[in-house]
């Protein structure tokens, strides 16, 4: 099974870019990075071992549309599955690896894990239990396979005003196509956490660095007033 991971970017650090890329490097089985300058490539990211696709302007939806271009740029060169993973976010070394022992497992083609909450500087802030549930699993724990190329599209097919949520709207609507879904709780994603909300929530004083979350509230009323199922 020969892997593509895709890593949409913007303004990252190049430290941050740097952990994101040597984590896909270090995957126990092969996997090809697929790094996406969304408006704003680096000169450094572009002497690494990696595809690298460069969009000429930044498109404001969270990542969704260069996850898309990537995505397509690999099916196109022919790899057997799919992986996320945002910029500022890394794998440990076995991540794929239990991804696709849990596909060969369950046969779904679209799988999932838990994460761990990191602090902006890297150290571990909690794991994601309390975080998750059945509407929800982080971009960067998703690995899709072949069978179920077709939801894809979905990243850039979802209403506009949903891109803050575009994780749960993108699960929501593989498995409202029918698309088996198979989650592991082990947490093989390390998850950098810049944004305030998490911090509030687990009673942490933000560090320096994060910034306030979008408007999820809005998102999620919009979601539910076309008529869809809750997310939350």
């Amino acid at each position: 099974m020969n892997i593509a991971v895709i890593s949409p970017y913007y303004r990252e650090t190049l430290p941050t870019l740097s952990a994101c890329h040597l984590s896909v490097r270090a995957q126990s089985v092969p996997c090809t990075h697929v790094m996406v300058a969304d408006g704003f490539p680096s000169a450094e990211v572009q002497s690494w071992p990696l595809e690298h696709l460069i969009l000429p302007r930044p498109h404001h939806d969270f990542g969704s549309t260069p996850r898309a271009i990537g995505s397509f740029h690999a099916v196109g060169l022919g790899f057997d599955g799919v992986a996320f993973l945002d910029a500022d976010n890394w794998y440990r070394a076995d991540h794929l690896q239990k991804l696709l022992d849990l596909h060969a497992r369950t046969g779904a083609p679209f799988v999932t894990s838990s994460r761990v909450l990191c602090r902006i500087d890297g150290s571990v802030l909690t794991d994601s239990k309390a975080f998750e549930s059945d509407n929800f699993a982080d971009t960067s724990c998703m690995l899709i396979m072949r069978p179920a190329f077709g939801v894809l599209a979905n990243w850039v097919l979802m209403p506009q005003y949903a891109q803050p949520i575009s994780d749960r709207v993108f699960l929501h609507l593989a498995r409202a196509s029918g698309t088996r879904i198979a989650h592991s709780q082990e947490p093989t994603v390390y998850y950098r956490c810049v944004r305030s909300d998490v911090y509030e929530l687990l009673r942490e004083t933000p560090p320096p660095g994060t910034r306030p979350p979008p408007d999820y509230e809005t998102a999620f009323r919009r979601w539910e007033a076309d008529g869809h199922a809750p997310l939350i």
